[in-house]
């Protein structure tokens, strides 16, 4: 493929962009897939013209090309000449001349809702089944919006094809295309009486049961696409998507950090220098104790591997961490305080 954009549209290196944009007018003309169906050749080169507008037409780009010769000396090329398609080139065509094409049905509306969990829900996993509302096709007339009395008919303004031919008049000439019948939505029929439930809608409200897998490793602000679960669209198309997000989760006495849990505790100065036995809130199904040993210092980390949190995406889990915070007592009886002092004396109470 030629990657030089002034050869490209067959203008020189000092044009201006009324000549580039009128350069690319007729060369856009002529390769325009409406005006070539089915002709791959000319959908190339109607990619070709069109990227190579996008570079001349935009001042930075095109000086960046002037000072290179070549694309690869330019920001972002590679990624959008890699990514460029049939759709980026129309949309571009569209953007600079106003033009539109005919687009497949659109689907209805996503439904949206919030979950709150907690720290099993997040370790283990779960299933919430929920109450949604969403528009469904008219049980009376099985979403066709006419009276099952009287059905439809054939679509007098595209003859039952579902799709008008329209010519307009552009800066490019008469532009034909082929779009969706507004009379009937595509269908090709219409109804001969609309039906009394719906009023022509075709939709009616409908109460559902839906029951959200959320996987474990699931954190706040995630969310989950069920996809045909939203709504029905008006016109024919597919439904919208049901798509749950996490708002909060409750960790209770745990810190995330990512999929490792942090707990937190403060044990006693005796207890630091003779060790002792401590009680973790349960995780899963239990409370666990674990031994924290003597001689622990102030906010030392005490690693549990693989007792922390399920990876989302992947095999594995996090680490449960302990950190045993030291309490300092602020009054002293005085006992208490003779015998720290007589303590103080002792070799193991010196730091080295």
């Amino acid at each position: 493929m030629n990657s030089n954009p002034y050869e490209i549209l067959g203008v020189s290196g000092n044009a201006d962009q009324d000549t580039i944009k009128s350069a690319y007018r007729k060369l856009a003309l002529k390769y325009h897939p409406d005006r070539n169906p089915g002709d791959h050749r000319a959908e190339e080169k109607f990619k070709e013209i069109t990227k190579a507008y996008e570079i001349l037409s935009d001042p930075r780009k095109r000086q960046a090309f002037d000072r290179t010769g070549s694309w690869d000396g330019m920001p972002n090329m590679s990624e959008f000449f890699t990514g460029f398609g049939m759709d980026d080139a129309l949309r571009a065509f569209q953007d600079i001349f106003g033009f539109s094409r005919s687009r497949g049905p659109s689907p209805g509306a996503d439904i949206s809702f919030d979950v709150d969990l907690d720290l099993k829900d997040v370790v283990n996993g779960t299933d919430r089944e929920i109450r949604i509302k969403r528009m469904e096709h008219c049980r009376i007339c099985d979403g066709t919006g006419a009276d099952p009395s009287e059905g439809l008919e054939t679509c007098s303004n595209c003859g039952g094809q579902g799709r008008v031919r329209t010519i307009r008049r552009t800066l490019l000439g008469a532009m034909q295309s082929v779009e969706i019948c507004p009379s009937c939505n595509g269908r090709g029929k219409v109804p001969k009486k609309v039906c009394p439930a719906c009023k022509g809608s075709r939709l009616e409200s409908r109460e559902r049961k839906v029951v959200v897998d959320l996987p474990a490793g699931i954190s706040t602000g995630h969310y989950i696409r069920l996809r045909g679960q939203g709504h029905f669209p008006e016109k024919d198309g597919p439904p919208g998507d049901l798509i749950p997000r996490i708002r909060k989760i409750d960790y209770g006495k745990f810190i995330r950090e990512g999929d490792d849990l942090v707990y937190r505790t403060l044990i006693s100065f005796p207890d630091a220098a003779l060790g002792t036995e401590i009680t973790i809130p349960a995780i899963e199904d239990e409370s666990r104790k674990i031994k924290i040993p003597a001689g622990v210092q102030p906010g030392e980390k005490l690693i549990l591997r693989k007792k922390g949190i399920r990876r989302l995406k992947g095999f594995g889990r996090g680490d449960l961490i302990v950190i045993a915070d030291v309490y300092v007592p602020e009054q002293l009886s005085r006992k208490e305080k003779k015998t720290l002092e007589e303590l103080s004396n002792s070799k193991h109470f010196i730091s080295s």
